[in-house]
């Protein structure tokens, strides 16, 4: 899937004003942080080396200076952090109700298919990663940056040669990042399907725990747990072994930039063409030019995490529901009830044969119906057909004389009540279940309807 970079950044639009201004203050600490090796290189350079008698003043004055740039270095972090953190958390509420939202759309063909803990896992997981990657990978990129570039020219000012014999490490460093950023991104990406397997397992056998105990079967259900969860071992071990050579490699190109540095730096010393004030200078920078490298295992991983989740994100929302309103929908007004199917052919796949095959028949209003068949003849297909919860193959089905096609599909489900094989409670309490239907029933209307229901029901 080519990867919608334009809908990336459209979830910063809302905050976009906001979240500059984070960066700004992010940049802004950067740089007062490029002021201290500069101020220990006054002290030992210039402050050290001349006269004494004065100097005690000047440390304490660059010590003030020091405090007071501390002072703004935690206050512009502090808003950094802060808000950062609630950018991220709002991108990602709305991210979760707009995919949500559009679960709601999706048809129950897509429900056949799909497993809720996989669902739940795409809504909850996965867009945690991401909110991170939103507020996180922008600040981290523009600190490092800034840190990285601002070190370089002061040590390029400070000695080029040895500044440009540190910079030979950089391409091959950069070959090294790219080729174990795919490796990450394939086995993060693996850990996400199969923590959702073990979400889809697990939500799977305690929903259906009375059955399972009913037939003795929990033994069948640990077995069938400790298969998904082994499956998930073996990804995450891939993931770490692919972290350990990450980290190990970039530790590696660190230390032969240190040693390079203490080397040459030190040779310079001995030649009389490097002074070491400078070379604590160089040391205290090279940190600067290091702590972005020493990031880029905890960064690159946050990246992928963050873009396979909104590449799972994208799975969802690129979805089209199967049943849909035509441009010019039907709203109805007045429901008499006569059903008719002409002439229907259904089947849930285009590989899969009829489950039901040119059936034809009427039903008056008022009239009562009763479809009787073995398990799987058709019966609870057969009735699926008319509020379109999936839609024939072949033929027509009609309310009223109007092809449920053409009808809008609020509408059409508004005027069907529907009394489901398997019962379902919502969280909440018994009169909030009966008035799913209509939530605006007062209690009044739902004791008046059960009483027309049936008399002799005391509420």
């Amino acid at each position: 899937m080519r990867f919608p970079v334009k809908k990336f950044f459209s979830y910063y639009k809302p905050y976009f004003t906001l979240y500059l201004s984070v960066l700004a203050c992010d940049f802004f600490v950067s740089v007062v942080s490029l002021a201290f090796p500069l101020l220990v290189r006054y002290i030992t350079k210039d402050v050290l080396e001349g006269d004494l008698s004065t100097a005690l003043s000047e440390v304490y004055w660059i010590g003030g200076l020091m405090l007071v740039l501390v002072v703004i270095q935690n206050i512009g972090n502090y808003y950094v952090d802060y808000k950062g953190h609630e950018i991220g958390a709002r991108m990602e509420s709305d991210m979760r109700s707009e995919l949500f939202a559009h679960m709601q759309k999706l048809s129950s063909s897509f429900y056949d298919k799909e497993k809720t803990g996989q669902l739940m896992s795409r809504i909850t997981n996965d867009l945690l990663l991401l909110s991170e990657l939103y507020h996180h990978g922008p600040e981290d990129y523009v600190k490092y940056l800034t840190r990285f570039i601002g070190a370089f020219v002061i040590l390029f000012f400070i000695n080029a040669p040895l500044t440009i014999a540190v910079s030979c490490f950089l391409p091959f460093l950069g070959v090294f990042l790219l080729y174990f950023n795919k490796k990450l991104n394939k086995t993060l990406r693996s850990n996400k399907e199969r923590i959702g397997d073990i979400n889809a397992q697990v939500e799977d056998s305690l929903s259906g725990i009375r059955v399972v105990k009913s037939f003795a079967n929990e033994q069948l259900e640990i077995e069938k747990f400790n298969r998904e969860n082994d499956r998930f071992l073996e990804s995450r071990k891939k993931t770490y072994k692919a972290e350990a050579y990450f980290f190990n490699g970039v530790e590696a190109f660190i230390q032969l930039i240190t040693i390079t540095v203490i080397i040459f730096g030190s040779a310079s010393i001995v030649n009389h063409t490097f002074e070491l004030p400078d070379l604590i200078t160089f040391l205290l920078y090279i940190n600067f030019m290091i702590e972005p490298i020493r990031r880029l295992t905890h960064m690159s991983t946050q990246f992928q995490e963050g873009i396979t989740g909104f590449q799972r994100f994208m799975e969802i929302m690129n979805l089209k529901p199967a049943i849909k309103n035509k441009p010019n929908a039907i709203t109805l007004s007045e429901v008499h009830g006569e059903i008719e199917f002409k002439q229907v052919s259904f089947r849930y796949d285009d590989h899969l044969g009829n489950v039901l095959d040119n059936l034809s028949f009427r039903v008056q209003p008022g009239e009562y119906v009763a479809l009787v068949g073995p398990s799987g003849a058709g019966k609870t297909t057969l009735c699926s057909l008319i509020p379109r919860f999936y839609d024939v193959t072949d033929g027509e089905v009609l309310l009223d004389g109007i092809n449920v096609r053409d009808i809008d599909l609020m509408s059409l489900r508004k005027n069907i009540g529907i009394v489901q094989q398997d019962i379902y409670l919502f969280a909440g309490t018994v009169m909030e279940n009966i008035r799913y239907g209509n939530p605006a029933a007062s209690e009044e209307e739902i004791i008046d309807a059960a009483k027309r229901a049936h008399p002799m029901i005391l509420l």
